[in-house]
């Protein structure tokens, strides 16, 4: 399987937001509603954030470790 890495945003204003880094195995890229299902799942957000994203954005591994400090 390839892991597949996203940056998940969640925007209430302009000054009020935060990004989630989220990597999914699969066969193929998944869709933005597939990924905010897997946060939601996942508890990387809650139910109700989900209605508040703003953007779900496919990057590559180095990004992704790069939102997760490593």
């Amino acid at each position: 399987m390839k892991k597949f890495y996203y940056d998940l945003h969640v925007f209430y204003s302009r000054k009020d937001g935060f990004s989630v880094p989220i990597v999914i195995e699969g066969e193929e890229s998944h869709l933005e509603e597939e990924v905010i299902k897997y946060a939601v799942d996942n508890d990387l957000i809650s139910d109700e954030d989900s209605g508040q994203v703003d953007s779900v954005v496919e990057i590559d591994e180095f990004e992704y470790n790069q939102m997760k400090g490593i």
